[in-house]
């Protein structure tokens, strides 16, 4: 880990380098890029330092630069241009100054229609520009952003011949439904939401988004008062999922479309999906419970001679309370569970298995 104080000293040194070149014939530069490349090395610098106001200034002057640059050879320097915007827009993020960074995105969707670096920066120029018009509050213009991001990702596929959906366009249908719910637009958002669940179902190792997907899907259904299509979108899913391999990290998202069922007066599709909630998240629990054990059997916590025994203990204790709060979150999320599972029984008549679900759960921290 580098020190603050040498992060300062090289920007220091950057600067003065910078000064001596300022107001100078590009002539008498060491190379023809060599300021705009030393303001970019001090806004790295600057950046790692947490200076972001820096940062801003010193990429809007090698902004600056490459377009005085470019004005004397037209077309040589576009490329850094959009380089150089594309960081711009980075820093003005980390300031919060979102009418710059609109800017600085719409010039780059206007480079796009004739540089090819600019091209490639457009997806991600378009994914900002409707995140950053909706957090200016104007949504109906990030739900226009985001349809066109869309139809560009559709354009895109068909141009390349592709069969299935990149995670470009899932990316864009992920935005284009949250910008259409924003506005009150809820059934269209469901509509768009069915259409990603279907694209991540195609790509490899995704059935977590999958089942995420669902649950937004599913959710955005029974706002929309569809409730009849989002009892049968979750049973038709749940069908096809348990097909596949198993894993706890799709706990959280088999736990609430429990809770969805439930509420949707479907029990029996309830208890499927309870069911492997609670087998994840008791997989899940057991495994952290095993490590915990397995960090408290540990006996060579102090024979790192590099350090003192006092640091030594400080950081185990640090690692046993952090082990410990990850059972304890485990247990929790193991508990509520199980009482979902539990109502799911109760609603199923099914009483003496709800009544030892819940005592099983009253077993565990809540």
């Amino acid at each position: 880990m580098v020190r603050p104080d040498k992060t300062v000293r090289w920007a220091m040194d950057e600067l003065e380098q910078v000064r001596q070149m300022r107001g100078r014939s590009p002539d008498t530069w060491p190379t023809p890029t060599a300021l705009p490349e030393s303001l970019d090395q001090l806004a790295k610098w600057l950046t790692e330092l947490g200076w972001d106001d820096l940062t801003c200034l010193a990429r809007r002057e090698e902004l600056a630069v490459y377009r005085t640059l470019s004005a004397v050879h037209p077309g040589l320097f576009t490329d850094r241009i959009v380089h150089a915007l594309a960081a711009l827009r980075r820093s003005l993020m980390e300031c919060k100054r979102y009418e710059e960074a609109l800017e600085v995105v719409e010039e780059l969707l206007r480079l796009a229609d004739t540089n090819r670096s600019a091209q490639a920066e457009a997806p991600d120029a378009r994914y900002w520009r409707t995140l950053l018009l909706a957090r200016l509050g104007r949504d109906e213009e990030a739900v226009e952003s985001a349809a066109e991001a869309v139809t560009e990702a559709r354009r895109r596929l068909q141009h390349a011949g592709a069969t299935s959906a990149s995670f470009e366009l899932i990316s864009a249908l992920t935005a284009h439904a949250d910008r259409l719910d924003k506005v009150g637009r809820v059934a269209e958002a469901a509509e768009v939401s069915a259409e990603v669940m279907a694209a991540w179902w195609q790509q490899a190792d995704s059935t977590v988004q999958f089942l995420q997907a669902l649950d937004l899907c599913s959710e955005r259904l029974v706002r929309s008062g569809q409730t009849e299509q989002a009892r049968a979108c979750i049973v038709e899913a749940m069908g096809k999922i348990r097909r596949r391999k198993r894993d706890t990290y799709q706990a959280r998202a088999w736990h609430n479309l429990g809770v969805r069922l439930l509420a949707l007066e479907a029990p029996e599709a309830a208890l499927t999906a309870g069911e492997e909630a609670v087998q994840l998240y008791r997989d899940r629990a057991r495994a952290h419970q095993e490590r915990h054990r397995e960090l408290e059997a540990e006996d060579d916590w102090d024979d790192d001679h590099r350090y003192s025994e006092a640091y030594l203990l400080k950081r185990r204790r640090e690692e046993l309370k952090s082990s410990l709060r990850e059972v304890r979150r485990a247990e929790l999320d193991l508990h509520d569970a199980l009482l979902t599972l539990s109502a799911s029984l109760q609603q199923l008549d099914r009483i003496d298995e709800a009544v030892a679900t819940s005592t099983e759960a009253a077993t565990l921290p809540d």
